[in-house]
């Protein structure tokens, strides 16, 4: 079994986790290791006796990057005896510079990968990759990998990548302005006829109370190869689930359901009665997101997991009253409440297939690797934890603790190791990021906690594309979706009647959509895979 998946409209949007408690440290100068401790490897000063190896890295940074000489950089050469020599790649270009990497044919030792696309997969089969089934079991940390990721980056058994953690449930899932509900005495909506009501009280009814027309219920970004957000509230409604059957009891892609229509109908609806921004057409995500943190519309999406803070510390400044709460799923007409679970991880590492011949240099990475997953408890993230406050650059360099939370020097200083080693650690359940605990603004914290409570308490689905590899799909899905997605997009606006959804479903199955089907299909069968749900724990 083997897993493609679509997460781009969160990409961008990660960064290594905030970690929170509190605690003293000092740093000795000059070595870059805590006072009395001249060799920080961990290996009871083993590295004397270890051979140095040079280490290539070619990543993306979807901030401003580190300085390639940084100070993170000295520390993760003198602690695992490494010259590391990185180098980064802004995100928006990432995709770019990785095909001219390989085409090159001089890829580096370690290569960061946006997802399990068709490249990954084209470049595994090609070679380009070193295989590592012998090394996983050799590391801790990659004990925790579910093996349903190591199957999303396996070709024919062979493992070529190590997913980078992503919560399986702190997707994101639509919020609301409960401040606006209370403002204009509504109710949280439970269902679509309530929210298209609420929607349009948000656009007409002055909810900020300023006296001014200036605000909207909804802004479905539709300017980026998709629409986002789209305000499905359960795998039901969401276009990327495989959750309805055709006629012949195949599992079809959310986007030509009948479930994504009724979505579509309800969002035309809504754009015709004025609750719709107006240029949701031309928005991007990033656009939409804007809008609503500068107070100007009411319902949107969020996510509990690493948020930067300053989209908050912007509402809050024009807003000091806002609240944001999560909106619990809505009932499916087939009984089902849930939200579409993520696949688990986003982004990967490989590893450069000519180090078949350098067993030992591939351990070195590994083992830098594996020290950056290694997942600290919320109570042990403070300068008393040495591994903790070695990888966030010691408190008072790196680091700071301010009312017991961990605020970290800017990336671009580049003086923290976590700063080069872009694995995440991987928790052992979603639950235990505790992700509201570790943000400073309380807007930030309450939204996130909202969320956390409400995943919390609801089923979430399992897409079973994110199992499978087909190569159709991965050669022909986006094409095809786009094609679809203009469509939506003009019916969404009125351009295109909705009573041509049919046709629009027709062609996607004549361009190559019947033939995806199928095979994704017959993958799933071979390896009995269907609906499933993960229930609450």
């Amino acid at each position: 079994m083997r897993k493609t998946w679509t997460l781009a409209t969160i990409c961008g949007l990660l960064a290594v986790t905030s970690a929170c408690s509190g605690g003293g440290g000092t740093v000795s100068s000059p070595s870059l290791s805590p006072e009395g401790n001249t060799n920080a490897n961990g290996a009871d000063g083993a590295n004397e006796d270890r051979q140095r190896f040079t280490i290539t890295m070619f990543d993306s940074v979807s901030r401003d990057a580190p300085p390639l000489d940084g100070r993170g950089v000295q520390m993760i050469n003198e602690r695992f005896n490494v010259d590391l020599k990185p180098q980064f790649v802004p995100s928006t270009d990432y995709t770019e510079k990785l095909s001219a990497e390989f085409a090159s044919g001089e890829i580096a030792d370690v290569i960061g990968l946006p997802d399990a696309n068709a490249n990954f997969y084209n470049w595994a089969k090609q070679g380009a990759f070193l295989p590592l089934n012998d090394f996983i079991e050799e590391f801790d940390t990659f004990q925790n990998v579910p093996q349903a990721a190591w199957d999303a980056l396996s070709i024919d058994g062979q493992i070529y990548g190590i997913p980078r953690y992503f919560p399986h449930k702190y997707v994101r899932t639509p919020v609301i302005r409960k401040d606006w509900l209370d403002n204009l005495g509504l109710e949280m909506p439970t269902n679509y006829e309530e929210l298209l009501e609420v929607a349009i009280a948000f656009t007409f009814d002055d909810p900020d109370g300023n006296g001014a027309n200036d605000t909207y219920g909804l802004v479905p970004g539709a300017g980026s190869n998709s629409i986002n957000p789209e305000y499905a509230f359960g795998p039901y409604w969401d276009h990327s689930a495989w959750y309805h059957e055709n006629e012949e009891g195949k599992l079809i892609p959310g986007f030509v359901s009948d479930g994504y229509k009724e979505l579509i109908t309800w969002l035309h609806e809504a754009h015709k009665a004025g609750a719709v921004h107006p240029d949701f057409a031309t928005f991007s995500a990033t656009d939409a997101l804007n809008e609503f943190y500068a107070g100007k519309v009411g319902i949107f999406t969020d996510q509990p997991y690493n948020r930067g803070q300053a989209n908050y510390e912007t509402l809050s400044n024009l807003a000091p009253e806002a609240e944001i709460v999560a909106i619990p799923p809505f009932e499916a007409p087939d009984g089902s409440k849930g939200y579409t679970a993520s696949s688990g991880f986003y982004q990967l590492t490989a590893i450069s297939s000519r180090l078949a011949s350098e067993p030992d240099k591939v351990r070195r990475i590994l083992e830098m690797l594996d020290f950056a997953r290694i997942w600290h408890d919320l109570e042990d993230r403070n300068p008393d934890n040495e591994d903790f406050d070695w990888f966030m650059g010691y408190e008072g360099e790196g680091y700071t603790m301010e009312d017991g939370v961990v605020v970290n020097e800017p990336e671009s200083r580049g003086l923290q190791p976590r700063n080069y080693l872009s694995e995440r650690p991987w928790a052992p359940n979603d639950e235990a990021n505790r992700s509201s605990e570790t943000y400073r603004i309380p807007l930030q914290k309450n939204v996130a906690a909202s969320l956390e409570t409400m995943h919390a308490e609801h089923d979430h689905y399992i897409n079973p594309i994110h199992r499978v590899y087909s190569e159709n799909y991965m050669a022909n899905h986006t094409r095809l979706y786009r094609e679809a997605y203009v469509t939506q997009v003009q019916m969404i606006s009125g351009q295109v009647p909705i009573s041509q959804w049919e046709q629009m479903v027709q062609t996607y199955l004549n361009n190559g959509g019947a033939a995806i089907i199928e095979e994704v299909n017959e993958v799933m069968q071979a390896n009995n895979i269907g609906r499933e749900w993960m229930g609450i724990q």
